[in-house]
């Protein structure tokens, strides 16, 4: 079960290989940094843009004009400050920048306790005062991958910024005859806000108001991002602490978990979730029309920390993929919900369970029966589960809860860490 870690050459760049027997990925020091590798089985989540696929670049030329247009856009997982902008030296101009988004980063990487782990640090210079450290962690018998992202203030000025990181997921599809196009089926989620600033529940950063990507479902409390290929970015005062990307044509799902803080503030209006696509449509100067990038972007970030000279703050995500067979409406901490655990009475005072879920670790299913203290009044094993296969709940199947029952939850016992995390409750 244990993780391995090597040097290899990925699409033509030097790379560090992290590995399980989940999942792999590849990160590259010389590109910003990047994560541009998370593949789960067949299916990999990450886009690369193929036009840049092993190219490196001095300075000057990922400078270029200093617009987005002359941007090198490698794809992958990368760390920014934010907020964003031009006006004035509390926002970063980028991308472009040299430095923190294209820079090459010094890295070490190794083992510790079957873990394997690479650790990037941006060279110094830039305007923002800061170098940014990336520690990625990947768990044995896992999907789980631990994003360490620091700041650290190497100026010799008070500095106040948001820790960004931006991952952008491929959300395209070949058409039979091997033109790539837009899946119209992926998507992208997150939980509502139900006292949000923005009376919509999110507001539109760039593009269109009326994107008609952009919708909710209030019932189900869910921001729900569609990939019609219209240009586009929303920001989300979320509460939830995930995200999520879904490719149910694929069958696989993404998402990122991480801690919110309701009392700290966060840029952009609040955001702590930002979502962008590209597609038709004109922010500034970025025209996709007739391109062959599909991608749609996640974005986690961090409440603003000011940071004296010195002085190092870091923000925690949690990565976490599975085999998934619909659109992930919740993230628990043992995996994705597609579709919530139901409990149906059927006669005899038995009942189905019914529910569609994917799990992060290679483990052990728990059925448990609750009393209402939260009491364990009786359990036992549904089986094996792992990430590359749902767990779907056989509705045909019948169970009688015990005397005193009054909820019913689902848990994982991860094989490798032997801990339990819970995945669905319901009561009875």
């Amino acid at each position: 079960m244990a993780c391995t870690v090597r040097q290899v050459n990925y699409r033509g760049w030097d790379a560090l290989e992290l590995k399980n027997d989940c999942v792999s990925l590849a990160a590259v020091p010389d590109i910003g940094g990047r994560l541009m590798a998370y593949q789960l089985g067949p299916y990999s989540f990450l886009y690369n843009d193929p036009t840049l696929a092993g190219k490196l670049f001095t300075p000057e030329e990922n400078q270029g004009d200093g617009s987005l247009a002359a941007w090198k856009n490698y794809g992958g997982d990368k760390t920014w400050p934010s907020p964003q902008g031009w006006e004035n030296e509390d926002q970063w101009p980028g991308p472009p920048d040299p430095i923190l988004d294209s820079g090459r980063y010094s890295y070490e990487a190794g083992m510790e306790a079957g873990c394997a782990w690479v650790r990037m640090v941006s060279p110094a210079g830039s305007s923002t005062g800061i170098q940014i450290t990336r520690q990625l962690t990947l768990l044995p018998a896992s999907t789980r991958v631990q994003a360490g992202l620091s700041f650290t203030n190497i100026s010799h000025r008070r500095v106040r910024w948001s820790i960004w990181d931006v991952v952008q997921l491929d959300s395209s599809r070949r058409r039979p005859e091997g033109r790539l196009e837009a899946d119209p089926s992926c998507v992208v989620t997150a939980r509502l806000n139900p006292h949000s600033r923005f009376p919509r529940g999110f507001t539109v950063m760039f593009g269109e108001e009326n994107n008609p990507q952009w919708t909710t479902d209030p019932e189900c409390s869910l921001f729900i991002g569609k990939n019609l290929w219209e240009i586009g970015k929303v920001g989300l005062d979320s509460p939830g602490g995930w995200v999520a990307f879904s490719n149910p044509s694929a069958g696989f799902a993404f998402s990122e978990r991480f801690s919110y803080d309701p009392s700290a503030g966060y840029p952009d209006q609040g955001a702590t979730v930002e979502f962008w696509t590209v597609g038709k449509g004109r922010v500034a100067n970025l025209d996709y029309e007739g391109s062959d990038i599909y991608l749609m972007e996640t974005e986690v970030l961090s409440p603003f920390y000011p940071f004296e000279p010195g002085e190092t703050r870091t923000t925690s995500i949690e990565w976490g993929a599975c085999a998934c067979t619909g659109m992930v409406s919740d993230v628990t901490p043992a995996g994705c919900v597609a579709e919530p655990l139901r409990v149906e009475p059927v006669v005899g005072g038995k009942i189905r369970l019914r529910g569609s879920f994917g799990v992060f670790d290679r483990g052990e299913l728990w059925l448990s029966w609750k009393d209402a203290a939260g009491g364990t009044v009786e359990s036992s094993s549904l089986g094996p589960v792992d990430p590359l296969h749902p767990v779907l709940l056989d509705a045909a199947a019948q169970v009688q809860a015990p005397p005193g029952a009054t909820a019913i939850w689902l848990d994982v016992k991860a094989a490798s860490s032997k801990s339990t995390a819970p995945l669905a409750s319901a009561s009875l």
